[in-house]
């Protein structure tokens, strides 16, 4: 596998580990989860994320995300999902 696959930014969550908690309303009410081209595309929406939430960081009872809790991700789809190359898998 390459880099050459959709990526995800997944976030290390307590209960569930690492997620993609980021969803889009795809139409009809379906909530997709949010890929990205190229870990570039991935890694700059997440820096958005982070800077776009620094106000409400500086509330008192808001806890800052740190870039340690992100990671990008390769994501298989059914074409290219095969056995070894699990969700979330580096290639």
């Amino acid at each position: 596998m390459t880099w050459d696959r959709i990526k995800e930014v997944q976030q290390n969550t307590i209960t569930h580990g690492w997620v993609n908690n980021w969803y889009y309303d795809g139409g009809g009410g379906v909530m997709r989860a949010e890929t990205f081209a190229t870990p570039q595309e991935a890694q700059a929406a997440l820096d958005e994320h982070l800077t776009d939430l620094e106000e409400e960081f500086s509330l008192p009872y808001v806890n800052r995300y740190l870039h340690d809790e992100f990671r990008i991700r390769y994501v298989p789809d059914h074409a290219t999902s095969q056995a070894g190359h699990p969700a979330g898998a580096t290639p």
